[in-house]
Order: C-alpha cells, then structure tokens, then sequence
C-alpha cells in the first residue's frame, strides 16, 4: 500500500507546470543603463530609452553613449560636451 501511495505522489508531482518568469521580471534582471542624450539642445543623462525620452522631450533627440553606471554616464557627458546641460544639437 505504502508503494502504491509513492508511486502516485510521484505521478502527481510529474504533473505539475512548469514555472516561468514573466517578461516583465525577466527584465527586471537586466542592469540599469544610464544613458548620455542631446534632448532640446542640451546634453541629459537619463535611464529613458531612447523612445521614451522622444515622447518626453519631441523627436529632436539623439542618444550617443549607455553606461550601467550613472557616473560613468556623467564622466563621459563632462569628458565630450562639458556636462549635464551643455549645449549639444543632434
């Protein structure tokens, strides 16, 4: 009797899905990246993708450099542009 219950516990156990992590967490591992924009003519760095950083600053954007790092991210605004609010054009 003892194997009988076993051998069914372990068919039931087979029968449980498998589970999955949504997309949304999947991403959720991904690092961060800062990245160094010229948005209305002057430099921003932001954690937007470039498409969000169009619809909230108008399609007069351009991306040039992504970091995981805010700093890095800065470094690299102050080192080609002067800074975070430098003039910039795309």
């Amino acid at each position: 009797m003892r194997a009988r219950h076993a051998v069914m516990f372990a068919l039931s156990a087979l029968s449980i899905p498998a589970v999955s992590i949504p997309l949304e967490k999947a991403r959720a591992l991904e690092p961060e990246k800062y990245t160094v924009y010229c948005a209305d003519d002057r430099i921003e760095v932001s954690f937007w993708d470039l498409e969000q950083m169009k619809v909230r600053r108008g399609s007069n954007v351009c991306q040039f450099q992504s970091y995981t790092s805010y700093s890095s991210a800065l470094n690299f605004a102050q080192k080609n542009f002067g800074g975070e609010g430098a003039s910039c054009s795309c």
